[in-house]
This record gives structure tokens, C-alpha cells and sequence, in this order.
């Protein structure tokens, strides 16, 4: 799988995102490369075709860390932001 080649494991997942750690607030700070600068073969495909996937949303780290923790709620449903679980996302 690339997710185990790029070495990066989801830290959030409800049924169909996931959530991962960046280094930056863009999709293409996340994105996993060769050493040569590559995009990794088999990994992930920003668009939406099928095979690829969306940027959902970009929350900082402590958001991350309060969902978990004081929240307890799961913030791969929340990633979007507040409200959309209430509009039916």
C-alpha cells in the first residue's frame, strides 16, 4: 500500500475520509513523493475521478488535540467543520 511505502498512517477515520498529519495547511504539503521530488507511485491522486481523492478540510493540531481529548468525538466527522454533520454530510 503507498499509505505503508510513504509511511503515513491516518489519525482520524469514520467511514469514507481519513484524516492525516501535515506539515502544512495545503493538500500538496501532504502529498507523498520519491526522493526525487516524484509524486509516489500508487499513492494518493488529488481530484474527483475515481481513485482520487478530495481535500475535505485543514484544522490545526490543537483542534486536532481537543476533538480527541476534551471532545471525545471522533474529528474525522468534524474535519469539514462545525456544522456539517448537521447538513446531513
Amino acid at each position: 500500500m503507498a499509505w505503508a511505502r510513504a509511511g503515513l498512517f491516518p489519525v482520524a477515520i469514520p467511514s469514507d475520509c481519513a484524516v492525516y498529519l501535515s506539515h502544512g495547511p495545503s493538500p500538496l504539503d501532504f502529498m507523498p513523493h520519491t526522493p526525487e521530488g516524484k509524486p509516489l507511485p500508487g499513492g494518493f491522486r488529488l481530484g474527483v475521478s475515481p481513485g482520487m481523492v478530495k481535500h475535505e478540510g485543514t484544522r490545526d493540531f490543537l483542534w486536532l488535540a481537543q476533538t480527541i481529548e476534551d471532545d471525545q468525538i471522533n474529528p474525522a466527522r468534524h474535519i469539514k467543520g462545525d456544522d456539517a454533520p448537521d447538513s446531513g454530510e
